[in-house]
C-alpha cells in the first residue's frame, strides 16, 4: 500500500490517534516505520486506508503489527482470499489468523477520567474492577467471533484457525494482565505467594465464571461450543503508537532528536521463579533492545481439532495444558508485562 498518509476522508472523520501520528513530531519514528511497514502490505478487502485514517485506526494498527511480526518469524503470506484477515505458511505448514480488537465504546463504563482518577488515589478496588470489566469485554469479542463460523469456509477447512485479538480501549487497558486473559480462556486460576525462594505455586483454582456488576460470562473458553475449531488465540497488550515510535527511533527512522524513557515490568530471566521486576531505560537511536515478539503470548487450544504446530515460532511465548492437566509453556527472555513511555523532543 502506497500513500497511507494521503487524506481519503473528511476531516470530521480523521481519527485524532491518526492525526496524531501523522502530524506530530514526536511520532515520526512510528510514522515512518508504519509507512515501511504498509508499502509491503496489500490492500486485501479494499478498505485499509480508509478504515486506518477512521473509524478502525486501532484495528488497522493491530493487523499492521501482527503483519511485521509474522514477517520476522519468517513466515509467507498467501493473500488469495480476503477473510480471515491473514493466510500464512512457513515451509510446508500453513494456517489462518483473524485479528479483532476489545475497543472503547461510545459509552465507555469506565471513563479515562474515573480510570486516572482511581490510579492517583491508589483505588485497588476499582482498579480491580477495570481488569475485570476488560477481561469480560476480551471475552466477549472472543466468543462474537464463533459466530463467522470462519472454519467452514471452503479455503479455511481442515487448516489450523487462530483468534489474535488485543485491548485498545485506552492506556489503562495496556496493563491487563495476560494472566486475566488466561483465566478465561483456560477456566483455571494459578495461585501463588511469594516466599524467600520466589514465587511459589500453592493451588490450580477452577473459575467457572467472570463478574463485573451485573454482567456474567462463562469461563473456560475453550471449552465451549465450536471452539474445537480455534486452533490458538494471540494476544498482546503492546500494541500502540509508542510500541511503533520506539522501534522506528531503535531503527533510525527519523531525523527528529526525540528523548524516550521506557518504564515498566518484565520477566525476570535470571530467576524464573522470582516475582517481575521492573525496569526503565532510555531508548536510543540505533541500539535495538525491543523486537515484535515481545510482550506476545500464543494460547493453544487444549481441544484443537487442528492443533497449531508449536515449534514453528522461535522465542515466542507461548502456553498450553501438559498431559497431567497443568500449565506447560515456553517464556522468552525478557518477556515485559507491561510498560509506559514517556516521549520528549529536543528543539
Amino acid at each position: 500500500m502506497e500513500d497511507i498518509y494521503k487524506i481519503i476522508v473528511s476531516e470530521d472523520k480523521l481519527n485524532e490517534k491518526f492525526k496524531l501520528l501523522s502530524e506530530s513530531s514526536l511520532f515520526d519514528p512510528a510514522k515512518n516505520i508504519i509507512e515501511n511497514i504498509c508499502f509491503l502490505m496489500n490492500d486485501q478487502d479494499g478498505n485499509f486506508i480508509k478504515d486506518f485514517q477512521s473509524t478502525g485506526f486501532d484495528a488497522r494498527l493491530w493487523e499492521i503489527y501482527l503483519y511485521i511480526f509474522l514477517l520476522e518469524n519468517k513466515f509467507q503470506f498467501i493473500e488469495d482470499e480476503n477473510r480471515p484477515d491473514f493466510h500464512v505458511k512457513k515451509k510446508e505448514y500453513d494456517f489462518f489468523i483473524e485479528a479483532s480488537l476489545s475497543a472503547e465504546k461510545i459509552d465507555e463504563k469506565y471513563s479515562e477520567e474515573f480510570i486516572k482518577e482511581s490510579v492517583a488515589k491508589m483505588d485497588l478496588v476499582a482498579q480491580k474492577d477495570i481488569m475485570d470489566y476488560y477481561s469480560i469485554r476480551l471475552g466477549s469479542v472472543l466468543f462474537s467471533k464463533l459466530n463467522k463460523e470462519y472454519w467452514k469456509l471452503d479455503w479455511v477447512k481442515d487448516k489450523p484457525l487462530v483468534f489474535a485479538i488485543t485491548p485498545s480501549h485506552n492506556y489503562m487497558a495496556k496493563f491487563l494482565p495476560d494472566a486475566k486473559l488466561m483465566e478465561y480462556l483456560y477456566g483455571k486460576k494459578i495461585i501463588t505467594k511469594e516466599t524467600e525462594k520466589g514465587l511459589e505455586h500453592i493451588k490450580t483454582e477452577i473459575v467457572k465464571e467472570h463478574k463485573n456488576d451485573d454482567k456474567v460470562i462463562p469461563s473456560f473458553f475453550f471449552s465451549h461450543p465450536n471452539t474445537e475449531n480455534v486452533s490458538a488465540v494471540i494476544f498482546s497488550n503492546n500494541c500502540d503508537l509508542h510500541k511503533f515510535n520506539r522501534m522506528g527511533f531503535e531503527h533510525k527512522l527519523t531525523e527528529k532528536e526525540l528523548i524516550m524513557v521506557r518504564s515498566g515490568f518484565k520477566y525476570d530471566d535470571s530467576d524464573p521463579n522470582a516475582p517481575a521486576k521492573d525496569f526503565t531505560y532510555n531508548v536510543e537511536k540505533g541500539k535495538s533492545i525491543e523486537d515484535w515478539n515481545e510482550s506476545l503470548t500464543i494460547y493453544h487450544n487444549p481441544n484443537a481439532k487442528f492443533p497449531l504446530d508449536r515449534n514453528i515460532f522461535q522465542n515466542v511465548r507461548q502456553i498450553w495444558i501438559n498431559d497431567d492437566g497443568e500449565f506447560d509453556g515456553i517464556m522468552m527472555k525478557n518477556y515485559v508485562f507491561h510498560s509506559l513511555t514517556i516521549s520528549a523532543e529536543i528543539k
